[in-house]
């Protein structure tokens, strides 16, 4: 019974040991991504001490115009096009800071696409920096060259640093300040353009101070009354205009009777 334990507990513990060395194991892509990492890590450590061996040191222990002779008399360090690309920099750094005073490399990297970048801290004799990028392919050779400004952050003391971010902060605070007060005036202008928009437009008469009186219609006479006639003070004017209407009518005289006469506005009898 004992030596059936013993056996169930060794092969378990045979188990969980193979169980333990297969988790243990890296995968062939753990592997490769590994002997990657340390073949770029050695390249970037190559390239730095390379840059700094042969460019840094060339720059900084040669003139450009003892680079210039070496160029003409047919000689190049990596190939023609390289070269010449050096020397374009070179020039330009020289031509704004006068010599190289140092150079040194301070940072070297792998980029996205592959490739590899150097960059070479210049200080020329007016002690201002630029930073000469060199770009490598994946062969580790020399392909491009690139310059620009630079200015190391690590030199300045903590009294300009704080010079400098006081008046980043003022010239923040004086931009705020000006945009707000420029907000207020042109809202308060607004009361202002609604009151001309208020403002009917006057004639000229009106605009001159004078004042004019709508000029009303005058009021028409009423017309006179018209004048009667009693019948019976005309008795002979009644005859004959009854005998007139009588003839227009084509109708006998005793048929009709007239009870007034009026005289109208125009002079015509009715």
């Amino acid at each position: 019974m004992k030596k059936k334990n013993f056996k169930f507990l060794l092969l378990f513990s045979v188990l969980i040991c193979a169980l333990m060395l297969s988790g243990c194991e890296k995968t062939s892509s753990q592997i490769e991504a590994e002997n990657q990492k340390v073949i770029q890590d050695k390249n970037i450590e190559d390239i730095a001490e390379y840059t700094q061996n042969y460019f840094a040191v060339t720059m900084k222990s040669a003139t450009y115009e003892q680079f210039e002779q070496y160029l003409e008399s047919g000689q190049h360090l990596i190939s023609i096009p390289f070269d010449n690309d050096w020397a374009v920099r070179w020039k330009l750094f020289t031509d704004t800071h006068g010599a190289v005073k140092e150079a040194n490399v301070d940072l070297t990297e792998r980029t996205h696409e592959g490739n590899y970048t150097s960059r070479i801290i210049l200080t020329g004799e007016d002690d201002q920096m630029m930073a000469l990028t060199i770009e490598y392919d994946k062969s580790l050779t020399p392909i491009a060259t690139s310059i620009s400004d630079y200015a190391d952050d690590s030199k300045e003391t903590l009294g300009s640093k704080m010079a400098t971010a006081g008046s980043n902060t003022l010239t923040g605070l004086i931009v705020v300040f000006a945009i707000l007060i420029g907000l207020s005036l042109i809202i308060s202008c607004f009361k202002f353009v609604a009151k001309i928009g208020e403002i009917k437009p006057q004639n000229k008469d009106d605009s001159a101070g004078t004042e004019k009186e709508i000029a009303k219609p005058a009021p028409k006479e009423r017309a006179a009354a018209p004048v009667e006639i009693p019948v019976d003070q005309n008795e002979e004017l009644c005859a004959v205009i009854a005998a007139a209407i009588a003839a227009y009518e084509d109708k006998p005289a005793e048929g009709y009777v007239v009870r007034s006469i009026r005289r109208l506005k125009s002079n015509k009898w009715s």
